[in-house]
């Protein structure tokens, strides 16, 4: 880790050059000389060290693991057992589950991997129908009354970033009827339990009995669904990938997993409040206290590190958000209208270091739709993606979507040629949250693509549109050499080619980047270096996680510096852009290097560290709405932006997420039982700011307790580690269509694999643009002696003629 040079505040200026005196000069050499004299006797040792180690440990059986590993770890490569792991794609290691975790995670062997999900009791004393009857009316009631007041309220307006922020969550219009009958669930379940001796310990309430009849139940509550018909491909919509459990098992629209008991103030569905039965503090207080910018860049990552989790999050999970009539957009901060029930606005105090000079108090929040769980019981979440890493975020997650995406003929995806490059297809909906009029006038509008938040960055944009002309590439080769093919065959074996390169990059490339290549060793998580995978598990429930999507994956935001850079490549200098002013403002693609120079400025730029601190491009300027060229902004005229911080603590307290302690206790991680148990696992500075904030350690929000931990070399802190890595192993071992899988009746061939397992991002990025020229072969790191830049000609591509005249793709 090391100080970044420059800060949010910077004036962009070109840089300072100083050059040492002669004097200097001869003063450096002379030290240079006497450092590499050191360096050379500290090597010698070190390789006799390794040689011991090594002889050690071949003398040894390979089971009995040492007490104690000492791993030297860097970006580039690692140490385990006296084996070099490189993490240059390709170079992977199969082998046995060593018996510990590296340090300093050694406390996560203590569990079973996958960690079984704590399931809720059923209720002990279980209703008659007489009271089910009476408490479903009453939910009824109450989702009328809701109804009428969503008739008269105003929605938000147009053009700010609240309606921006809701419109990034991208909920489908299909949810509404969901989330209406799951709203009569919930105000049911609170009738059913008021009074009554079902309360657990931890303040859930259990799971109730079955819901009957009078609802329409959703699709994942059939007890009997029809037999699946078997295929090479998947559905889009993951359906019958788990053949025991072919609707609910990471398929679309089905509830989040529930690792832990929700946790919620009234113990069904009210966000989550201090063990004394006090609010918790304003998610706003928190992140000002706790979560205020710092600038520490971490040398060893690029932005693209943060592009490419994010483009895989919205791949994997898409929260619903509540929504008004007609899926209008809800407003909570309007005094002068009747509270919503599903709103949870983020209280601002009065001397709050930045919304005071705007005159604001309160920050706009909606709560999560509810998802009906097939039970009475507490509220739960929905996530309208697959689970599975399948592409989807290409492709869409219905076959609606997909159809809608797709050409007529060809098995191509839809483009749009400007200016002889592709780009993706226009969004021409002046009200999509994204297109403005000045672009909107000029023919320049925002994107369609298989996520509706595509839009939200010009990096994910970018991303999107890479992808996109990746699946034509594959399709017109397997086109051109398989004709006889019919559309659907070449359109499905390019997707299924697609997601098991996304599944590739991002075992081989991105989690041994967060999570090191020496953890996924240990857990069984590294990828084949060659020959087939048969880890798969039917009994392994692959659903995101509520908690990886309201809290754990969410780190990446501490990664994203205020200033993107981008070096202009014909006149050589750095042009700086703030980070908020790339959000909903993808019209930078339409320029003749747009895309090329989004993609070098990905990776150019260097992350922050993972921390608890945000930039102040996100914690106060989200969203934002620009300031119009005739106003001053010495005025300061609203709107200003959203704080990113504030809304995901708020999001876990609005999901009933546990708070910190009881997830390291779920790991088999220390439970810090007061504050003081808390100077072992925080940084210093952390330690002492929670300890202002919180009441309690129980009352710490998973998010700001997770991002506190003292990582200790590593990029993330133990309980980030254990939580991020339980769900992408679920991801490898519960998808009966891993790439690596040996059934041969959806695996791919040897040949092909091997093919495959040529794939990098950097390779995938090259070959779809056109203009870059250059990149390093780890693009998620920084450039450096073991990671230069070279010529993306002479980046290894895969050969696709292992598909060349076979039937359907094997």
């Amino acid at each position: 880790m090391q100080p970044s040079s420059s800060t949010e505040r910077t004036p962009l200026v070109q840089p300072t050059y100083v050059f040492e005196s002669s004097l200097a000069r001869r003063y450096q050499k002379r030290l240079h000389h006497m450092q590499c004299a050191i360096c050379v006797f500290l090597i010698a040792i070190l390789a006799v060290a390794l040689l011991v180690t090594i002889s050690y440990n071949l003398s040894e059986n390979i089971d009995d693991t040492p007490e104690e590993t000492t791993t030297v770890q860097t970006p580039n490569s690692l140490t385990l057992l006296g084996m070099s792991l490189g993490s240059i794609p390709g170079d992977t290691v199969p082998g046995k589950t060593l018996k510990k975790m590296p340090p300093p995670l050694q406390q996560l062997s203590n569990k079973k991997w996958p960690i079984p999900d704590r399931y809720p009791p059923m209720w002990a004393n279980e209703p008659t129908e007489e009271e089910i009857a009476s408490a479903v009316l009453k939910g009824k009631e109450a989702l009328k009354e809701l109804m009428d007041i969503e008739k008269s309220r105003k929605p938000l307006p147009q053009n700010t970033p609240a309606i921006r922020a809701q419109k990034a969550a991208a909920t489908k219009a299909d949810v509404k009827p969901m989330a209406n009958d799951a709203y009569v669930v919930e105000v049911a379940t609170r009738a059913l339990t008021g009074g009554k001796d079902i309360s657990q310990a931890d303040g859930g309430i259990g799971q109730g009995p079955r819901l009957n009849g009078s609802f329409t139940l959703p699709h994942y509550c059939m007890e009997k669904p029809e037999p699946c018909k078997l295929s090479r491909y998947r559905t889009v919509d993951g359906t019958c990938n788990n053949l025991d459990n072919p609707l609910k098992w990471g398929v679309s629209k089905t509830p989040f997993r529930r690792v832990l008991p929700a946790d919620y103030g009234d113990g069904v569905s009210s966000p989550r409040v201090g063990v004394d039965g006090a609010p918790l503090p304003s998610a706003r207080d928190v992140s000002v206290t706790v979560h205020r910018a710092s600038y520490v860049h971490d040398s060893s990552f690029t932005v693209m590190l943060a592009v490419w989790g994010q483009f895989l999050d919205h791949d994997i999970t898409a929260t619903a958000l509540s929504k008004g009539s007609n899926g209008s957009a809800l407003s909570c901060c309007d005094s002068s209208q009747q509270k919503h029930p599903e709103c949870f606005p983020v209280q601002l105090d009065v001397g709050d270091p930045f919304y005071e000079g705007y005159n604001i108090t309160c920050m706009e929040f909606v709560r999560s739709a509810p998802a009906t769980t097939c039970h009475f019981g507490p509220r739960q979440q929905l996530n309208q993606a697959t689970a599975f890493i399948d592409a989807s975020v290409v492709y869409g997650y219905s076959e609606n979507t997909t159809v809608m995406l797709r050409t007529i003929t060809g098995a191509q995806l839809r483009m749009m040629k400007v200016g002889g490059r592709e780009l993706l297809p226009a969004s021409t909906d002046p009200h999509d949250g994204c297109n403005n009029a000045a672009m909107y006038a000029k023919g320049r509008y925002c994107f369609e693509s298989g996520d509706d938040r595509a839009n939200e960055n010009l990096h994910l944009t970018t991303m999107h549109l890479i992808w996109a002309r990746q699946h034509n590439r594959i399709s017109a080769i397997l086109r051109e050499h398989n004709p006889d093919w019919d559309d659907y065959t070449v359109f499905e074996e390019s997707r299924k080619i697609l997601g098991a390169q996304m599944q590739h990059i991002t075992y081989n490339e991105f989690l041994p980047s967060i999570l090191g290549a020496d953890a996924m060793f240990a857990l069984n998580m590294t990828l084949q270096s060659e020959g087939y995978s048969d880890d798969y598990d039917p009994t392994v429930d692959p659903s995101i996680a509520n908690h990886f999507a309201a809290a754990a994956f969410r780190f990446a935001h501490t990664l994203l510096p205020g200033l993107i850079h981008n070096t202009n490549k014909a006149t050589g200098t750095v042009q700086y852009v703030q980070l908020h002013q790339m959000l909903f403002n993808p019209f930078e693609l339409y320029a003749a290097n747009g895309s090329e120079s989004a993609m070098r400025s990905a990776l150019d730029t260097l992350v922050h560290a993972v921390d608890p601190h945000v930039t102040s491009e996100l914690s106060e300027h989200l969203f934002e709405q620009p300031v119009a060229a005739n106003v001053s902004s010495a005025t300061k005229l609203g709107p200003c932006g959203l704080d990113l911080v504030s809304l995901n603590i708020q999001r876990g307290r609005d999901h009933g997420l546990p708070p910190y302690p009881m997830w390291r206790e779920h790991c088999g991680l220390s439970r810090p039982k007061n504050f003081t148990d808390l100077q072992e696992i925080f940084d210093e500075s952390s330690y002492s700011r929670i300890q202002n904030i919180y009441r309690s350690v129980d009352d710490i929000d998973l998010y700001t307790g997770a991002l506190a931990e003292d990582p200790k070399g590593r990029l993330l802190g133990p309980t980030l580690s254990c939580l991020i890595a339980d769900q992408f192993l679920r991801l490898k071992v519960g998808d009966r269509f891993w790439y690596e899988s040996s059934d041969p009746t959806i695996g791919f061939t040897l040949e092909q694999l091997a093919e495959i397992r040529k794939t990098t991002l950097a390779s995938v990025i090259c070959v779809n643009e056109g203009l870059l020229d250059q990149a390093q072969p780890r693009v998620m790191e920084a450039i450096s002696a073991t990671n230069p830049l070279v010529d993306c000609k002479e980046l290894p591509q895969p050969d696709f003629t292992p598909w060349f005249n076979t039937s359907t793709g094997s």
